[in-house]
């Protein structure tokens, strides 16, 4: 009975050998894992048979299976978790099971490699073009600026208003001397006037005087006077030819300081659009940059955090097996346990049977030592169980360290993509804060452009008025050149019908001479013949025939010689009247001729009245121009010629009845082109607002 009792205590009791259990495994080594671009299935492999304790359950994992979807085209990694239990889903999404973690999915090279791997390449493209735009950069940096190109432009408008300026400096020292010398030959022509007129009176005084020596000698004086004033006077046209040709040339000067200006505001204008375009294809240039290079950093952040979770649901995976594989120790081993509790139960009660039953101690001691050796195999068993679960969890905390390792790769990886990623930003930054000074840089550009061309319309529109007065004046000088040429032939035709006037009133005093002389012969012959008719009585009474024939011929030839002096009386009277009606047209024609040159030198004065304005009104804004620019001996010189022709103008205006209010085409302001060409932008614009100059 003892013996079945014996019995019973070790009834069901296995030994469990986890050396069969590695031999089974090795036996059966897992299939390869499959490398076609889809994560490998892995059995797990069976129980050893035998084990009187619960084996591992081949399906305590198989439930659970990872599903990882890596799209082609960089979009974000999908993760799904869950339960795949129907067969078409193995077909359809590739899976593991953590019994194939445990065996050997963590000992892959593999599997680590395919973490660290292509993320470490993926960093190593983007940080490609990285390197590749930094030497583009330094390229740029080696170019100009286009600080540097608008300061190049500057100094290149800084260069053509100094050479116009220069230019203008010149043709103002030309003008300066041509005024001069306009001054000296209007003097000089003065001086000849004065003393041509001073001739004329000493003539006529000598006329009335009848001091016909003193008239001739006069008269010549008078013609040399007259030469000497008319070669003046085309010198005073010269000097006012130079004049006006200076003004043409100051003009032309003035045009291309415009121009110049012109040109200045189109270059900053051209650089403003150059430097808004380039500051946009920067910014844009820039944003594509970042934003390919944003999608590139998310695509490996999305990548690196995909795998990430892959990795820690791998590690999660791991640890629920550790888990699960300390659960199936402590299940495996729970039986022997209690077994030995009973045993050892059952030994202090054969202890205590022992002590009771000091009669069968032999007896319970074969029991006992069996007993003994009982426990002995348990505890060993129990040993080798713990021991070939040791190696697996060995094999375990193995590959969660080689996970851990794996996720600081990655955790240093993704530090170094939001390295990355700050770098983008701040060449993103750094780009648009150029664009920025682009922009900044295009709007001064366009300020000063502006202003460029503000300052040249204002120009424009100040030196069209003066080249209005210009204009006027040298029409008006044309115009009083062209009547006083009509003046002069007009005194010619004057002077030829004095002097043919003079011819014929000579002709006339010689033909009634000769009219007087034949009528005195006429009335000689008239008394002549009676008395030789009685002396031809008295003779032919004496008888004296031959005295008496003399005197008949004598009588005769008077009366022949008083028919012939009557003939030519006749003709000569007639050629007289013929005389006299042409003196008397020439007187007519005369009369009309002076009233001619009267109409004509009205109209002279008038032009030059009007010429005489123009000429003080400019020659005014030009000294004021001059004493504001500090040259006094110029002021002095335009002074004097203002002064020249007030005077002359005044000297016009009563004898014509000239009024200076009555003249609409004087201009109500005058100005100077010196002046303008010197001006500045603010002063321009307040010289027009006080002209009233509309904008060209």
């Amino acid at each position: 009975m003892e013996e079945d009792e014996m019995d019973s205590l070790f009834e069901g009791m296995v030994l469990f050998d986890p050396n069969s259990s590695q031999l089974d495994s090795d036996s059966h080594p897992p299939p390869p894992p499959q490398n076609n671009g889809e994560d490998p299935k892995i059995e797990a492999p069976p129980s050893p048979p035998g084990s009187s304790s619960e084996p591992l359950d081949e399906n305590l994992f198989s439930d659970l299976t990872a599903e990882f979807q890596f799209p082609q085209e960089k979009r974000a990694a999908g993760l799904r978790i869950g339960y795949a239990r129907d067969s078409n889903n193995h077909d359809r999404f590739p899976s593991f099971d953590a019994d194939e973690v445990i065996a050997g999915g963590i000992d892959s090279p593999d599997s680590t490699v395919s973490v660290s791997v292509p993320v470490q390449s993926q960093v190593e493209n983007e940080a490609q073009p990285e390197a590749e735009v930094k030497p583009e950069a330094k390229a740029d940096e080696a170019e100009a600026t286009p600080e540097l190109r608008l300061e190049q432009s500057k100094a290149l408008i800084v260069e053509k208003l100094s050479r116009a300026r220069q230019l203008a400096a010149a043709v103002s020292s030309a003008r300066k001397d041509s005024i001069a010398r306009r001054r000296a030959a209007a003097d000089d022509l003065n001086v000849a006037s004065v003393n041509y007129a001073s001739l004329e009176k000493q003539l006529e005084e000598a006329c009335e005087a009848e001091d016909f020596e003193t008239a001739e000698r006069l008269s010549d004086n008078l013609v040399a006077a007259q030469e000497k004033r008319q070669a003046l006077l085309a010198a005073l046209r010269d000097a006012e030819a130079d004049c006006d040709a200076v003004d043409s040339k100051m003009h032309e000067v003035l045009q291309s300081q415009i121009g110049a200006e012109e040109e200045c505001a189109s270059l900053l204008q051209q650089f403003a659009t150059d430097a808004s375009k380039n500051a946009e294809l920067l910014l844009k240039a820039a944003e594509e940059l970042s934003s390919t290079e944003t999608d590139k950093w998310l695509s490996s952040t999305e990548e690196l955090e995909a795998k990430k979770m892959g990795l820690e649901f791998e590690s999660h995976i791991i640890g629920e097996a550790g888990l699960g594989l300390n659960s199936c120790i402590e299940t495996s081993v729970e039986d022997d346990k209690k077994e030995k509790e009973s045993l050892c139960k059952k030994k202090d009660i054969l202890m205590d049977e022992l002590e009771k039953l000091l009669a069968l101690v032999r007896e319970k001691e074969q029991e006992i030592a069996q007993n003994d050796r009982d426990i002995q195999q348990v505890e060993e068993k129990i040993a080798n169980v713990l021991s070939g679960f040791g190696e697996m969890q060995s094999t375990i905390q193995a590959k969660s360290s080689d996970l851990q390792e794996a996720l600081s790769q990655i955790h240093l990886e993704s530090e170094a993509l939001s390295t990355k990623k700050t770098e983008i930003d701040a060449v993103l930054a750094q780009e648009q804060e150029r664009g920025a000074k682009l922009r900044e840089l295009a709007r001064v550009s366009a300020e000063e452009a502006e202003g460029y061309q503000q300052v040249a319309a204002l120009r424009k529109s100040l030196m069209s008025s003066i080249l209005k007065s210009r204009e006027d004046k040298v029409r008006l000088a044309k115009t009083e050149e062209k009547l006083s040429k009509d003046v002069q032939k007009l005194q010619q035709d004057v002077s030829a019908a004095r002097t043919s006037l003079q011819e014929l009133s000579s002709r006339k005093s010689s033909i009634q001479q000769d009219i007087a002389s034949s009528k005195q012969k006429i009335i000689f012959i008239d008394k002549r013949i009676p008395e030789l008719e009685a002396e031809k009585k008295v003779a032919a009474t004496a008888r004296n025939f031959k005295e008496a024939a003399r005197i008949a011929a004598e009588a005769k030839s008077l009366n022949v010689e008083k028919d012939g002096i009557q003939i030519d009386m006749e003709k000569t009277i007639s050629e007289l009247e013929k005389l006299e009606e042409e003196i008397k047209e020439t007187v007519n024609r005369l009369q009309e001729t002076e009233v001619h040159i009267l109409s004509k030198e009205k109209e002279v004065a008038t032009a030059k009245f009007q010429r005489l304005l123009l000429v003080s009104g400019i020659a005014k804004a030009e000294r004021e121009a001059a004493l504001e620019l500090g040259d006094l001996e110029e002021a002095n010189l335009l002074l004097a010629e203002a002064e020249a022709a007030d005077s002359e103008a005044k000297e016009l205006e009563p004898i014509y009845n000239f009024k200076m209010e009555e003249i609409e085409s004087l201009p109500k302001h005058f100005m100077s082109l010196v002046l303008i060409s010197n001006l500045g932008r603010k002063q321009l614009e307040e010289l027009a607002a006080s002209v009233q100059v509309p904008p060209a």
